[in-house]
């Protein structure tokens, strides 16, 4: 808050409660001086705090994105759910699977290996299954007489199995050039039209391959709907839409649907119970069912026109129990009988197996029977090693870790330029932000040089290649494998293709242990950051170059807190976002350090100022009242 006043001679303000003098009596500028001497006073301390501050936040940030690297390469290369996780066996026993026949498709498991297999299917594993043995629904049917004489300029659509076509009523005189017009429409030998005692009409499904029969109004011209006797009550469909009700599906039936006193079907199904009224839908009656765990599933099948209850699971041991409750008669109008469900009988390199399901798994391979074979034929199943698979899968790891690795060794290599030191709020206030942009990017370079944390990284990964691993004879260097004779690679690893594909073709297994093998004092993932340093040596001496890079990785970048109650070296320098180490970590401390200095700093600065400020202010005042009384003294002496 500021106030100010004016004469001729002085200028009065206050800012922040300090009434500050500074007229024009001693010709001082004193807002320059106080600013010249803040500001230089700035510069023996708070300069040096600000930069300091952006050189910590710069320095963690370059942490960051390199341990967001490292996290991004290990969840490729070292999560056990991901397709190329180098933990998993299951990557280095890649096969090319083929089946001579499509009644058989194959897959493999960790546990499979090459080799040729003969498969037999001589019966398939079935579900249990309820359903009538003809649609239950009512033909085609009109709802009163037909009129002859009326057709004359008229037509109908009729859809059969869902092909529309136009019936011409025009010549149509009685039954028989009635038929005849279908005939020309849709086909001879499709539909049979019928007349009974009281003229009314029906449309059957000849018995020709039809399921499915719709009757409307033509697209274009004039209906002979109402003349056939296809008003109002008429049966336009020889198939049931699951939108109505059950009370309205009774009247579409051939047979009489029944309710309880109560207006419900009550079903027993395998234990499960369910009540349905009159208002509820087919289709909300068949999600009930669905979505229940009784072990069955019930489905309209629009082309037969049957309800198909059916097990969830295949064999002869997964049975239908279903009864109904007093005065319905639902499972006699649409389910009528059950079929057991099936075995699969098979003969897999002449053992004969049966078995409930479809799919097995015999020596780490998985068979899906997908209908019988052929009689006194046999589908031949291969697995051959998918070397260019295995290839690739290191290839791509080699390539990451190099990019990985150089990308680490640039920011060491980095050297700071001390002639760019961070910019202060006050430096950038005479900058575009062009030229500020352009300047912090230098400013920004070798913040970790030579840093000792990623070094000693770059170290311990590199040792997971060159130690040995207790029980295996081979290291990376006999498949293949090597690190670069080039010392400006730092490192590098480097591919012999033929020599790796070689080894992954003759000696699968070694290649496979040299990255998988597991400690067998402490094997897996999940308790490593708890064993203690005497247990980890252990571990490292006999476990393979994938799980070394997984430890070695682990203590520096894992969340999860080690037996000290430690996490990840770069995480307790640095932190990173989305875990509590974010804010808990010894660069943000030192960050949350200079905050707190600077603001006390700039406290400082403003008691300084407002003291400058009160020491001209009463130089000022003195001066002005030498002013006036010298004044005062020449008016005197004049008069």
């Amino acid at each position: 808050m500021s106030s100010s006043s004016s004469s001729s001679s002085v200028n009065m303000s206050t800012v922040n409660g300090t009434t500050r003098v500074t007229g024009l009596s001693s010709g001082i500028d004193v807002d320059t001086i106080v600013t010249q001497l803040t500001t230089a006073e700035k510069a023996k301390k708070l300069y040096k705090l600000q930069k300091k501050e952006q050189l910590a936040e710069w320095k963690q940030e370059d942490y960051r994105t390199i341990t967001s690297d490292i996290q991004d390469f290990t969840d490729k290369y070292f999560n056990v759910t991901s397709s190329t996780s180098l933990l998993s066996t299951k990557n280095f026993n890649q096969y090319t699977v083929t089946s001579s026949s499509s009644a058989v498709t194959a897959s493999y498991t960790s546990s499979a290996s090459a080799g040729t297999h003969t498969v037999t299917v001589s019966q398939l594993a079935t579900k249990a299954t309820m359903q009538s043995s003809a649609s239950p629904s009512k033909d085609v049917q009109g709802s009163t007489a037909v009129d002859y004489s009326a057709l004359s300029g008229k037509g109908i659509s009729l859809t059969v199995d869902g092909t529309s076509y136009t019936v011409d009523l025009d010549d149509v005189t009685d039954l028989d050039s009635l038929q005849d017009a279908v005939d020309n429409a849709v086909g001879e030998g499709k539909i049979t039209v019928s007349e009974d005692s009281s003229n009314i009409l029906s449309f059957t499904a000849a018995d020709s391959g039809v399921q499915q029969i719709k009757i409307s109004a033509p697209s274009s011209g004039t209906s002979g709907l109402s003349s056939l006797g296809f008003g109002s009550g008429a049966v336009l469909s020889n198939r049931l839409t699951t939108t109505s009700t059950l009370g309205d599906i009774a009247d579409q039936l051939n047979s009489t649907l029944t309710f309880n006193s109560d207006d419900e079907i009550e079903l027993t199904i395998n234990g499960t119970s369910f009540s349905f009224d009159k208002d509820t839908t087919l289709k909300e009656m068949m999600s009930e069912i669905n979505s229940s765990d009784c072990g069955a599933t019930i489905a309209y099948n629009d082309t037969s026109g049957k309800l198909v209850l059916t097990a969830s699971t295949t064999g002869a041991g997964n049975k239908l129990s279903v009864t109904e409750g007093d005065g319905s008669n639902f499972i006699s109008t649409f389910l009528g009988s059950s079929t057991a469900g099936l075995d699969a009988k098979v003969t897999v390199d002449g053992q004969s197996m049966t078995r409930s399901s479809n799919t097995i798994t015999v020596d780490g391979v998985t068979y899906t029977f997908n209908s019988t074979t052929s009689s006194g034929d046999s589908a031949t199943v291969s697995l051959t090693q998918d070397v260019d698979g295995i290839y690739n899968l290191i290839s791509s790891f080699v390539d990451d870790y190099n990019s990985l690795i150089d990308t680490i060794n640039d920011k060491l290599q980095e050297e700071y330029d001390s002639d760019y030191p961070p910019l202060t709020d006050d430096d950038k206030e005479d900058m575009s932000e062009t030229q500020i942009s352009a300047y912090e990017k230098k400013a920004k370079v070798g913040m970790l040089e030579n840093d000792s944390t990623l070094s000693n990284f770059l170290s311990e990964l590199r040792s997971t290649f060159l130690d040995s691993t207790s029980g295996l004879s081979s290291t990376i260097f006999d498949i293949g494998l090597d690190t670069s004779d080039d010392y400006s690679e730092k490192g590098k690893l480097t591919i012999d293709e033929d020599a790796l594909k070689e080894a992954i073709q003759n000696d699968p297994e070694t290649v496979m242990n040299i990255f998988t093998k597991q400690s067998t004092s402490y094997s897996g993932t999940t308790s490593v950051r708890t064993l203690s340093s005497s247990a980890m040596s252990t571990r490292y001496k006999e476990e393979g170059v994938a799980y070394r890079f997984y430890d070695v990785i682990a203590k520096y970048t894992s969340t999860v807190r080690d037996s000290s109650g430690n996490k990840g070296l770069l995480l307790e320098m640095a932190g990173i976002s989305g875990d509590s180490s974010n804010s808990d970590n010894q660069l943000s401390d030192q960050l949350s350090d200079y905050e707190e200095k600077i603001s006390k700093e700039k406290d400082r600065l403003s008691t300084y100022s407002d003291k400058l400020y009160t020491k001209y202010s009463n130089l000022e005042t003195y001066i002005n009242q030498m002013n006036v009384q010298l004044s005062a003294l020449s008016s005197y002496m004049s008069s």
